[in-house]
C-alpha cells in the first residue's frame, strides 16, 4: 500500500514538472527603431517606419499567476521585417523618395548567458547561421534640380546581408519577467555586395529599439518518459482500487 502511494506521489511530481513551459516567445514592435542607409539617410526624420517587428525566443518557466521566469541557455530571433519611407532632401532643390523593405533570412540564433543579453555573430553561411541575415530592397528616385549632386538616380539595391564573419553584435532585453513590459534595443549593421565587380556595397545600419506587444508559452510536447508516467499512474489506480475492493479476481 505504501509503495503505491509513494508511487503515486512521484508520478504526480514528475507530470507536473513535465508540464511547465520551457521556452516563451515575445513578439516585439520595433515601430521607433532607426535606419541609417547609404551613411546621408536617416529615418526618421528623412521619412517614416511603416512597420517593424520581430520575435523573440527565450529559455523559460511559467511561474505562478502568468508571470514568467527567464532562464539563461540559447536564445532566438526570428520574423524581423520592416518597411521603410523614404522621404529626404528639400523641395525644388532635391528630394529622395522611395521605399525600403527588410526581411530576415532563417532564425538566428546565441547564448544567453546573463538574462539580459543575447550574442550572435561570428557565422559565416547566409540561413540560420549565429549571426542575422537580412534580405533588403530598395527602390529610390529623386526629384529635383541638384539630384546629380547628390548621385545616380534610380538606385536599386536587391540583396541579402550575410552575417559578417567574426563580427559578433548583441540585443539587450530588460524587464523580461513582467508581461506586456519587456524591451530589446541593438545595432544590426549590414552590407550588401554591389551589383558589378566595380561598384560599391549598399551599407547601412539599423538600430533596433523595441517594446513587448504580446508573448506565448511553448509547453513541450509529452515525451515517452511523460507518457511512461501517465501509464504508471493508471496501473497504480486500478491496483489501488482492487486491494479496496478485495484483491484480484483468483488471489
Amino acid at each position: 500500500m505504501r509503495r503505491i502511494r509513494f508511487l503515486l506521489v512521484a508520478c504526480v511530481l514528475g507530470s507536473s514538472a513535465s508540464a511547465q513551459a520551457d521556452s516563451v516567445e515575445i513578439d516585439f514592435d520595433f515601430g521607433s527603431s532607426i535606419l541609417n542607409l547609404l551613411g546621408s539617410i536617416t529615418i526618421p526624420p528623412d521619412g517614416s517606419i511603416t512597420s517593424m517587428g520581430a520575435t523573440a525566443v527565450l529559455p523559460a518557466i511559467k511561474t505562478g499567476g502568468g508571470a514568467t521566469s527567464v532562464q539563461t541557455g540559447s536564445a532566438q530571433l526570428k520574423n524581423l521585417t520592416a518597411d521603410f519611407t523614404v522621404d529626404a532632401g528639400t523641395v525644388g532643390i532635391a528630394v529622395v523618395r522611395g521605399n525600403v523593405f527588410v526581411s530576415q533570412v532563417g532564425t538566428s540564433t546565441g547564448p544567453f548567458t546573463n538574462t539580459q543579453t543575447v550574442m550572435f555573430g561570428g557565422g559565416t553561411g547566409t540561413g540560420t547561421a549565429g549571426g542575422l541575415s537580412l534580405f533588403i530592397s530598395a527602390h529610390l528616385n529623386c526629384v529635383g534640380l541638384f539630384c546629380g549632386l547628390v548621385g545616380n538616380f534610380p538606385v536599386d539595391i536587391v540583396g541579402t546581408n550575410p552575417p559578417p564573419a567574426g563580427q559578433a553584435f548583441s540585443i539587450m532585453l530588460a524587464s523580461l519577467n513582467t508581461p506586456g513590459a519587456a524591451k530589446a534595443d541593438g545595432t544590426v549593421p549590414f552590407s550588401i555586395p554591389p551589383a558589378t565587380p566595380l561598384g560599391n556595397p549598399a551599407t547601412g545600419t539599423i538600430f533596433l529599439m523595441g517594446n513587448e506587444v504580446s508573448r506565448t508559452f511553448n509547453v513541450p510536447e509529452p515525451g515517452s518518459l511523460a507518457q511512461l508516467i501517465s501509464g504508471a499512474i493508471g496501473l497504480a489506480a486500478l491496483s489501488l482500487r482492487r486491494r479496496r475492493l478485495g484483491g484480484y479476481p483468483g488471489s
